[in-house]
C-alpha cells in the first residue's frame, strides 16, 4: 500500500489505515464502530474483545470460554498486524495484547465513572489517565511498526 494511503479510510472500499488509531479503538470499545462487515478487521476485533469483557464482568475469571475466545481475538491482531504493518517484526511487544488491556481499562474507566457521585473523584482521575497512557503507548506502537519509528524508553514521554 502507497505510503499516502497507509492512514487514509476510504469506506466502502475495503482500503483501511494499516492499524486504527487510539480513537477508533476507544469507539470501537464504546459500541460506535466495528459492527460492520466493512469495519478495519481491528476495529471488529476490538469491540469483539471489549463486548466479551463487559458480557463477563463481575464473573468470576469469566471463565475458560470467555478467556478462550479473548485468546483468539488477540492472535487475529497479531496475525493482521504481522501480515500488514511493513515493520511489524522490529516490535517485541504484541498489539494484540496491547489492544485487549486498552478494552479492559476502558471498560474499567467507564464503570468507576458511572459508580461515582463525583466525576473528580480521584479514581475517575486514575482510571482515566490509565486509559490515556495506552492510549499513548497505542500510538507509539503504531508509529514502530507502520512507520518503523524506533521505540521510545518505556514511560519516559508519558
Amino acid at each position: 500500500m502507497p505510503a499516502e494511503l497507509a492512514r487514509q479510510f476510504v469506506p466502502g472500499t475495503g482500503i483501511y489505515p494499516i492499524l486504527p488509531d487510539w480513537h477508533e479503538l476507544l469507539a470501537a470499545f464504546c459500541g460506535h464502530i466495528g459492527d460492520r462487515p466493512d469495519a478495519h478487521p481491528i476495529t471488529q476485533c476490538a469491540r469483539a474483545l471489549a463486548e466479551i469483557h463487559y458480557a463477563h464482568r463481575g464473573l468470576r475469571e469469566g471463565g475458560p470460554s470467555h478467556l478462550r475466545t479473548c485468546e483468539v481475538l488477540v492472535s487475529a491482531i497479531d496475525a493482521w498486524v504481522e501480515m500488514q504493518a511493513p515493520h511489524a517484526d522490529r516490535c517485541p511487544r504484541l498489539l494484540g495484547a496491547a489492544i485487549d488491556e486498552m478494552a479492559r481499562a476502558q471498560l474499567d474507566a467507564n464503570q468507576i465513572l458511572k459508580s461515582c457521585r463525583n466525576g473528580r473523584d480521584e479514581r475517575v482521575h486514575t482510571a482515566f489517565h490509565r486509559l490515556a497512557v495506552l492510549a499513548g503507548r497505542w500510538t507509539d506502537l503504531v508509529a514502530e511498526v507502520v512507520d518503523g519509528q524506533p521505540p521510545l524508553p518505556k514511560d519516559e514521554h508519558r
